[in-house]
């Protein structure tokens, strides 16, 4: 399992790179970073992907065994969004 487990704070051991627009890149390391992503700085283009990564990620904020899965469907959710960094 690539997670690391802190103080309440589920974290991935890989970050996903994301660009929002003409930004730089962004390091997301958590499925709680990533569901706000989701929620605040996420592009118009919501698809199938984008919802199944926002509730994915909701509940991998407090399930460690959900954490990769969150990650693999948030990956998706960028490429559906052409933010992949």
């Amino acid at each position: 399992m690539n997670l690391i487990l802190s103080a309440g704070d589920i974290r991935w051991l890989e970050p996903v790179y994301l660009r929002i627009g003409y930004g730089i890149p962004e390091a997301i390391k958590s499925p709680k970073e990533a569901f706000n992503h989701l929620l605040s700085r996420w592009p118009a283009l919501r698809g199938a992907k984008y919802e199944s990564a926002l509730n994915l990620c909701l509940k991998a904020d407090t399930d460690p065994l959900l954490c990769e899965k969150a990650r693999a469907v948030f990956i998706e959710a960028c490429i559906e969004a052409d933010v992949l960094a």
